[in-house]
């Protein structure tokens, strides 16, 4: 028994010490690891020219990965994330059109991919 306290009390000081320095490591490292976030975002059309109507959209919804620190990952709200495609060169039948995301990249996160990253947009005439 006394042994085992001797064990116990001896550099307890020292063993204490470690015992914070491995909890402050601890900390640093989940706070600062990045983190991915998928979700899916319907495409908005910007900019369609007058005299074309829009028929289908395929996909109409695209999948956006956003990478950042956890930390600040869970304060993104994604309602705010707007994702797009500039229709002024929109003809009549079917176009493919590159997808935009806005806000590209800010403090929080950034745009890791857009899958597809390219849509078709089938338009006719008014």
């Amino acid at each position: 028994m006394r042994k085992l306290k001797n064990i116990v009390l001896n550099n307890l000081h020292l063993k204490i010490l470690s015992l914070l320095v491995a909890f402050l490591l601890w900390l640093n490292i989940t706070s600062t690891q990045k983190t991915r976030f998928e979700f899916f975002s319907e495409v908005k059309i910007l900019n369609i020219p007058k005299g074309i109507l829009i028929e289908k959209v395929e996909p109409e919804k695209v999948l956006v990965v956003i990478e950042g620190v956890r930390s600040k990952l869970d304060q993104v709200n994604i309602s705010k994330i707007e994702v797009y495609v500039d229709g002024r060169t929109i003809k009549k039948g079917k176009n493919t059109l590159k997808v935009f995301v806005k806000p590209s990249k800010t403090e929080n996160f950034d745009i890791v991919k857009v899958i597809p990253d390219k849509i078709h947009v089938y338009a006719k005439p008014k």
